[in-house]
């Protein structure tokens, strides 16, 4: 399996140096390389998408102001991507994966062991006290977390694939009593702001990856809101 987080971290790195600045990605940065991953779109492609807006950028007899955010690539991304695809029709040409190595199993439970300890103080976050469903499914997933180390430790392999399913699931469940518990107003507070957020990047974009990115910021505001950490080999680093 592609190691997420240098999936993540090349783009940024990459990005940053070509718009000339270190300053870190947005939550909407994030969220829209998250898009592009489970798109399947892969990590050369996105590269050379990136280049490919600075170099058309470079070429404007004019050009005002400075790149922000790395929705300024997103359409060259995509129209490379579809280059890819289409230069690879009628061939049974799998996508080229960088040779990238997986998570070490000591660190990784180093990380799953922190994200155990952040759920377990979820319940004393005035947040969570007002969803006592939330506090019932942090209990549960507490309990598979601790599972799921036990086997990593004593287990002589590890799927890594499985184990972003699972976490995945477990993160889902989250989610959904986090949705549950909410009223109609914040749900819909939430939905505009995220839509705010994202309404001066969204041009040039599909109708189906602007309510993709809706839905995965939605996703990680609330997760932050609430003090939940991310479930995911990708995430499990940052929090």
């Amino acid at each position: 399996m592609e190691n997420y987080f240098n999936y993540f971290t090349e783009i940024e790195e990459h990005f940053q140096k070509r718009r000339g600045q270190a300053r870190p990605l947005s939550p909407l940065d994030w969220s829209l390389i998250e898009s592009l991953r489970d798109a399947g779109v892969s990590l050369e492609v996105v590269l050379r998408g990136v280049d490919r807006a600075f170099d058309q950028r470079s070429k404007r007899q004019r050009v005002v102001g400075k790149v922000n955010s790395l929705a300024y690539c997103t359409q060259a991304i995509l129209a490379e991507h579809e280059r890819r695809k289409e230069s690879r029709a009628g061939r049974n040409d799998p996508a080229a994966r960088p040779a990238e190595g997986d998570l070490e199993v000591s660190q990784l439970l180093d990380l799953l062991e922190n994200a155990r300890r952040q759920l377990e103080a979820l319940p004393g976050r005035t947040e969570a006290v007002e969803l006592p469903a939330l506090r019932t499914v942090v209990e549960a997933v507490v309990d598979s977390l601790k599972r799921i180390i036990l086997e990593i430790r004593t287990s002589g392999s590890l799927d890594y694939e499985a184990l972003e399913l699972k976490l995945n699931t477990l993160e889902e469940r989250v989610l959904a009593a986090i949705f549950s518990g909410m009223s109609q107003e914040s749900l819909l507070e939430a939905k505009q702001a995220t839509r705010q957020e994202i309404q001066r990047h969204k041009r040039g974009l599909k109708a189906e990856h602007i309510a993709m990115l809706e839905g995965k910021l939605m996703r990680k505001k609330l997760l932050q809101e609430f003090g939940v950490p991310r479930l995911s080999l990708f995430y499990l680093p940052l929090n």
